[in-house]
């Protein structure tokens, strides 16, 4: 299972970093791959994207720790993958420093995929983080939307 983390810096209080985050409906706004996110039952959520050119549909765990200031999610289907979304910071002013942490183990079909043709499966990877985080960082600082990159393809 691969191990991943990224970080950035939010020029906005925490509590407002926090507020969007962990809001599922803002999911398809800064996760590059996700389409449609919808809360279910409980602490699940159903999540539909592309990534690298294979359709998904899935459910999931999605929580928020408040007691550490973070949003935690995962899933146990065929993809196996779970991470969590951190804030540091000020709870009433910026700048607030946001991790992402994420392990993931893909199946071997799409292990291949994240490797051809353009790089590593750790590269392609980081890419996707570093994406989703400047989705976040523009638009909780209103300049700019969801970035698009490779991971649509």
């Amino acid at each position: 299972m691969g191990e991943y983390e990224r970080s950035i810096k939010i020029q906005a209080p925490r509590r407002q970093v926090e507020d969007f985050m962990s809001d599922v409906s803002n999911l398809p706004k800064y996760l590059p791959t996700t389409k449609r996110a919808e809360p279910q039952q409980g602490e699940r959520v159903r999540v539909e994207g592309e990534a690298h050119g294979h359709h998904y549909d899935s459910e999931g765990f999605f929580r928020v720790d408040k007691s550490k200031n973070r949003m935690e999610w995962g899933s146990e289907g065929e993809e196996r993958y779970r991470g969590w979304l951190a804030a540091k910071g000020d709870e009433s002013k910026g700048p607030t420093e946001v991790t992402v942490h994420l392990s993931f183990e893909p199946s071997p079909k799409v292990s291949r995929s994240l490797e051809e043709p353009t790089g590593s499966q750790e590269q392609t990877i980081n890419e996707s983080l570093d994406h989703a985080l400047q989705s976040l960082k523009n638009l909780v600082e209103g300049t700019g939307g969801k970035i698009e990159g490779r991971a649509e393809r």
